[in-house]
């Protein structure tokens, strides 16, 4: 009989190193992993920055380092259960180099973003973005870039994002809760697209479970290896914070459609067609594969399970 817990790692959640107003930060790792320990599974979280960075970031892009300091105060205590996306800006290029080189290659990031387009930033696919990607690239280092989930800009930002793929072929290129909104298939046919010629480095992360029909679109069309998790959460006012599983957007538990718990995500692949094997790449295998986390020695996996 299995009593282990299924092992989860979230590649996309935000959590502020700083209070509201950029000053010092409000809240207590404690908050934070208390939601990780009130989950029904194993759940490990890569971290990037939330609104306090961003909102500074817009006006002021040379503060990258300032912006990954903060994160890396709050969970660095926590490492191996919550990992570090180190946070760029077009607009800072000689800054974000040296912070790719500080908080991935000094201080154990594993990963680069979430990179925004406009309003946040220039546009994704400009030479500015294509040499910090490259940069990440020779550190090893995932880039996940933001897609619209609804929006009239999402078909230019998932071109620019291919722009992006095909201009830096060496870099892994995780394109943020493109299985999520009504956007969804035509990202999909844009992977298509995309892999049909000859392209490699592109992954996708669904950020809405209970689209039983997206997931299966996803999975059947662009195949379990292209996957992973990406649900968006973020530390929205004060502790406490909403429960991990809740939906991108939801701000009560009552409102939620489903229990918020990893089991109801697993629910949700089941009956989408996924099968066990392909649940445990989804849920954990393709983060552990694509951000090298065994072969770095950053995640033991013994005595886990998918399920």
């Amino acid at each position: 009989m299995r009593t282990e817990k299924l092992l989860w790692i979230d590649a996309h959640m935000h959590v502020r190193g700083h209070a509201p107003d950029g000053g010092p930060c409000d809240i207590r790792l404690d908050d934070v992993v208390d939601v990780v320990d009130s989950s029904d599974a194993d759940v490990r979280w890569i971290c990037a920055v939330d609104f306090p960075e961003m909102s500074r970031l817009r006006e002021e892009p040379e503060a990258v380092h300032w912006a990954n300091a903060g994160l890396e105060e709050l969970i660095s205590p926590a490492r191996g259960r919550l990992f570090g996306s180190c946070i760029v800006h077009a607009g800072a290029v000689k800054q974000s180099r040296e912070a790719l080189d500080h908080f991935i290659g000094e201080r154990g990031f594993i990963q680069v973003g979430e990179v925004h387009g406009p309003p946040w930033g220039p546009e994704l696919d400009c030479p500015e973005m294509i040499e910090i990607v490259r940069h990440a690239a020779r550190l090893g280092a995932p880039v996940q870039i933001d897609c619209p989930i609804r929006s009239l800009r999402a078909s230019q930002r998932i071109g620019q994002v291919f722009n992006l793929a095909r201009a830096v072929p060496e870099a892994t290129i995780i394109a943020a809760h493109t299985i999520c909104g009504p956007t969804t298939h035509a990202y999909i046919l844009c992977g298509e697209v995309y892999f049909s010629n000859g392209g490699d480095n592109v992954y996708f992360e669904i950020s809405d479970f209970s689209k039983r029909e997206h997931v299966r679109a996803a999975y059947e069309r662009l195949g379990p290896h292209r996957l992973i998790v990406g649900t968006d959460w973020h530390t929205y006012g004060d502790p406490p914070f909403l429960p991990y599983g809740i939906l991108l957007g939801v701000r009560a538990v009552e409102e939620n459609a489903y229990p918020c718990t990893v089991g109801s995500l697993v629910g949700f692949l089941r009956e989408a067609g996924v099968t066990e094997e392909d649940i445990e790449k989804i849920g954990a295998g393709n983060v552990i594969r694509l951000h090298r986390l065994e072969a770095r020695g950053l995640l033991s996996v013994a005595g886990h399970s998918a399920g």
